[in-house]
């Protein structure tokens, strides 16, 4: 049960103002008593609200971190290339090229020959 005496209303807080206090209580060296009192709340009610916050933390199912995703670096080419000479024309072929690839590029010189 909670009393609120004669004449004075219950203050609302938007949950941006509250994050706003707490971040700011959180800071090094931070003196929450001062901090409390230039926002107009008791010292008592934002250890609340930073304890309220840090147990919203600890509670989350999400995971406390982010998968790290490692990719394979790409081989560095050795520069070399393959080069055919087909009917007056030249072909350049660059390290790392599949053979798929090749084929199809020899078999669209034969047929446009």
């Amino acid at each position: 049960m909670e009393v609120i005496p004669a004449g004075r209303e219950r203050r609302q807080w938007t949950p941006e103002a509250k994050a706003r206090i707490i971040a700011e209580s959180m800071a090094p060296r931070a003196n929450v008593a001062d901090i409390a009192r230039r926002n107009d709340i008791l010292p008592q009610q934002l250890y609340a609200w930073r304890r309220e916050a840090r147990e919203r933390m600890e509670s989350d199912d999400a995971p406390a971190f982010v998968p790290a995703m490692v990719e394979e670096p790409k081989a560095q080419g050795s520069g070399a290339e393959i080069r055919i000479n087909i009917k007056g024309m030249t072909i350049r072929i660059p390290d790392g090229v599949t053979a798929d690839h090749i084929e199809r590029v020899l078999l669209a010189v034969q047929v446009s020959t």
